[in-house]
């Protein structure tokens, strides 16, 4: 009787996880695979009134169009700069920021530095434009400050700048992400085993000789993951920040591929050129994460799949 009674609360327990399986499914099928359908229009010359079966088939029409176009190679360009330095300044920020919480002595003083850092990842892009604009605007708190101090003769003029772009995207990236990263590594050093740490000490081995032989590589697998997931964002850039900070001035360093997209694409009604360019894009990042993933699994052992 009572093995019954148990193997009816597995099957109830069990039909309601495969049904919330289920839905995410079908969830998944209807807004992420049915609509790759849509990825015709990039060999059509595609128009409202012909729709999918009544447009113009061009083929590679649109892909040759694109490739040989000077601005989407200086896109091209800014977006692949912008991801090497995420990947070698942003990507790190965060692991670093763990491993100095994670030696914080007090609790309190803890929890208080995570809330704070995290707390930007939750702002409105459009609000952090806003303020950074402000900012470093050449009437900002940060041109009054230096003028002040004597370090500035004259205010600097640094959204409408090349020279200092970059670095300030790079900047507020780590600013707005920083915090939100940190909690995924802190998680995965809590579930790092204590006691590797006591055998160390018994060893004598210091603080920083712990991180660097136990909470590193204990959380290698958390890192290698991400970084994988990084990689595949190599092709694609923050539409955002490319229109909210790029204007006339600092162009050549902030058009990326995203707003190329969005000018050329949809700007123009020109669909099919903006699916070709998307399409090529979402190759490139399919084979950048697979190639990253195999490559990972060879080399340490850790992947995705």
């Amino acid at each position: 009787m009572n093995n019954s009674i148990n193997v009816r609360k597995r099957r109830t327990s069990s039909a309601s996880l495969q049904i919330m399986a289920l839905l995410g499914m079908v969830s998944l099928f209807l807004f992420s695979y049915l609509p790759m359908f849509g990825i015709i229009i990039a060999f059509q010359n595609y128009t409202l009134s012909g729709g999918f079966f009544g447009s113009e088939f061009v083929g590679l029409r649109h892909f040759r169009e694109f490739l040989t176009d000077p601005t989407f190679m200086m896109a091209t360009r800014n977006t692949l700069i912008f991801s090497f330095l995420r990947l070698v300044i942003v990507f790190p920020a965060p692991i670093i920021m763990a491993l100095i919480i994670n030696e914080l002595p007090y609790r309190k003083f803890k929890g208080a530095v995570q809330t704070i850092s995290y707390f930007p990842h939750f702002i409105a892009y459009v609000v952090v434009a806003g303020l950074w604009l402000h900012l470093f605007d050449m009437r900002g708190l940060v041109n009054s400050l230096m003028m002040s101090l004597g370090l500035f003769e004259r205010p600097i003029d640094f959204w409408n700048s090349t020279q200092y772009y970059r670095s300030l995207i790079i900047g507020i990236d780590i600013w707005r992400g920083i915090g939100w990263g940190t909690i995924i590594y802190t998680a995965a050093i809590a579930g790092v085993n204590p006691e590797l740490y006591e055998a160390a000490d018994v060893d004598g081995a210091g603080r920083l000789r712990q991180i660097w032989n136990i909470t590193i590589p204990s959380i290698m697998g958390t890192v290698i993951v991400m970084l994988i997931l990084q990689v595949g964002g190599i092709v694609r850039g923050n539409l955002d920040q490319s229109v909210l900070f790029g204007n006339v001035f600092n162009r050549s360093v902030s058009y990326i591929i995203e707003h190329y997209v969005l000018d050329l694409g949809f700007a123009t009604m020109r669909f099919s050129f903006a699916t070709a360019v998307s399409l090529v894009q979402g190759v490139l990042s399919l084979i950048l994460v697979i190639g990253c993933n195999m490559l990972s699994k060879r080399v340490s052992g850790r992947s995705i799949i």
